[in-house]
């Protein structure tokens, strides 16, 4: 990996599950994290942090939340976090690191874990602009950038 060119490796998967109650559960989603770290040669920094909204059936046809489980980590070299919705038997995990690593490792385990029947993910090298073409920010009064 050319440390001036990449920023880091980022795998974000979307997956339907068999049976939602593996992702409602506060302790299975800490379990998971605790296992995935190790599995990838990485080590925890912090956390895992797990925060549970209480299931509420009368949310799923409005684009409010209703309920799940969401939990991440700091690992060394940047984060994991994995957002689950078990009314919709789906979940969302995305893996970040700077140092490389095997995408396959994460996809087994999380198929293993929580009997994955379909998934969408994406690995993507993430890359660093081109230092000799940056453009340096506007900064407001207030010390806001201008994006």
């Amino acid at each position: 990996m050319d440390k001036t060119t990449t920023s880091g490796w980022h795998l974000m998967l979307d997956a339907i599950v068999r049976e939602p109650g593996w992702i409602s559960s506060p302790e299975k989603i800490r379990e998971f994290l605790l296992g995935l770290i190790p599995r990838l040669g990485m080590e925890l920094l912090d956390g895992p942090r797990i925060t549970e909204v209480d299931l509420d059936p009368s949310m799923i046809e409005s684009d409010l939340d209703e309920g799940g489980v969401t939990g991440y980590c700091l690992i060394t070299t940047s984060h994991i976090s994995i957002h689950t919705w078990p009314l919709r038997e789906r979940f969302c995990l995305d893996v970040f690191s700077c140092r490389s690593f095997d995408p396959q490792i994460v996809l087994n385990y999380v198929r293993e874990e929580f009997g994955v029947v379909s998934e969408s993910h994406h690995w993507v090298e993430r890359r660093w602009p081109d230092a000799s073409e940056r453009t340096p920010l506007a900064v407001g009064a207030e010390g806001e950038t201008g994006l």
